[in-house]
């Protein structure tokens, strides 16, 4: 008799992760805009700078609660395949360097960079590439 109660209850736990899993979306491979007003900022994607001859700093970032909180393993592996996508453009012949996860206020880039309490809700990955066009290994 009790199974059967809890037939509904797991028809709708099952039901619920199925939704909320449906809503988060992968992160598509897009630069971020953070230079134009705050209604037209693109405040999700890659940020890259070079900070010498063919040494990039690349960032990723992704601000839906939602992907980091119920698919973080599978957010993250997404931000880390934009992550190494961006740095293949960056040095087409081959570059070494691997992405980490950090926190907001580990950032390198001043657009991604926050110490707000806030902020530390959404993961980065980030990482630097050194081309093997200028850095032979």
């Amino acid at each position: 008799m009790k199974l059967l109660l809890l037939i509904p209850v797991i028809t709708l736990v099952t039901a619920l992760s199925l939704l909320l899993s449906a809503c988060t979306s992968p992160l598509p491979y897009t630069q971020a805009d953070l230079s134009v007003e705050r209604e037209q900022r693109i405040t999700d994607g890659y940020v890259d700078k070079e900070v010498s001859a063919g040494v990039h700093v690349i960032e990723v970032r992704h601000e839906d609660i939602l992907a980091l909180t119920i698919q973080k393993e599978k957010t993250l592996s997404n931000l880390k395949s934009i992550w190494q996508q961006r740095a293949k453009e960056l040095c087409p012949k081959g570059y070494q360097g691997e992405p980490e996860v950090i926190q907001p206020d580990e950032a390198r880039t001043d657009e991604f960079f926050c110490t707000l309490n806030i902020c530390q809700k959404y993961l980065l990955v980030s990482g630097i590439a050194y081309c093997k066009t200028v850095y032979e290994f």
